[in-house]
Formats: C-alpha cells, sequence, structure tokens
C-alpha cells in the first residue's frame, strides 16, 4: 500500500488553498516562483510503504529499494534482519523519493528513508533503521 505525497504534505494533485488567485497577481506570482526556487526539497517526494501481502509491484519495488539502502548504508547490519524488518508486515517505511526522471521507477529513485514499528496501545513507535543515501547526505537531506 503506497501513500505518495509531495513535500509539502499534501497528495499529489491537490492544491493548496492560498495558491489561489491573489488580487494582485504579479506579487502574488513572484512570491511564488521565489519560493520553488529556493526550496531545495521541492525535488523530494515520500511515500509510505508497507507489505500489505498485495503484488504491488510500485510498493514492492520501494521495499526492496530501501532494503537496499539500508544494507548499503548500515554494513555491519547483517542483511537478512534487514530484509526480515523490512518486509515484516507489522512494519512501516517512510522513502524518500527523488523527483529525477532518470531514477523513476528504479532503486536509485529512493534517496532515505526510516522503517518503523507502531504500537497504538502504548502511544510509542520503534524505529529500526534511519537512513539517508550517502551522495544525497552532501546536500544537508
Amino acid at each position: 500500500m503506497a501513500n505518495e505525497r509531495g513535500v509539502n504534505g499534501r497528495q499529489k494533485g491537490k492544491q493548496a488553498t492560498s495558491s489561489r488567485k491573489r488580487k494582485n497577481s504579479t506579487s502574488g506570482s513572484s512570491l511564488r516562483n521565489n519560493k520553488s526556487t529556493n526550496n531545495p526539497y521541492a525535488s523530494i517526494r515520500y511515500a509510505i510503504v508497507q507489505n500489505d501481502g498485495s503484488n504491488d509491484p510500485t510498493t514492492l519495488m520501494r521495499l526492496i529499494g530501501l532494503k537496499s539502502l539500508f544494507a548499503k548504508q548500515l554494513p555491519k547490519m547483517p542483511k537478512e534482519y534487514i530484509a526480515h524488518l523490512v518486509l515484516d508486515r507489522r512494519h512501516k517505511s517512510l522513502a524518500l523519493l527523488s523527483n529525477d526522471p532518470a531514477h523513476k521507477d528504479s532503486d536509485e529513485e529512493i534517496i532515505g528513508g526510516i522503517t518503523y514499528r507502531a504500537y497504538p496501545d502504548m502511544k510509542f513507535a520503534e524505529i529500526a533503521f534511519c537512513a539517508v543515501s550517502a551522495s544525497q547526505q552532501v546536500k544537508g537531506y
């Protein structure tokens, strides 16, 4: 089950209410243009993924991409343990995704992620893994 959102937290395709037409269109458009050029995170999306038993190829590809990222960034962690937790149905993962079309639908689309398990009765969550791709760390993500 993948739930993909843009960096502002809204689902793709929905516009913010603040993006409605402003009375002074010249200042409004320049303000929006400045925001988009100054925001280094505009090229990042995220998706919540979980092994829910469906054979959705996008979800499975993202889970395997996260497993590969964690294995690469956490070399002392056993790969079997990483695979066990990332693919466990009780764990959820937040995947940071690149907007680069060259990496679309590949392992390189995943630039970071967190795998966690929520315990709602205890109002607690355990973070199992958290990693960012080495090539993206220098960008401050």
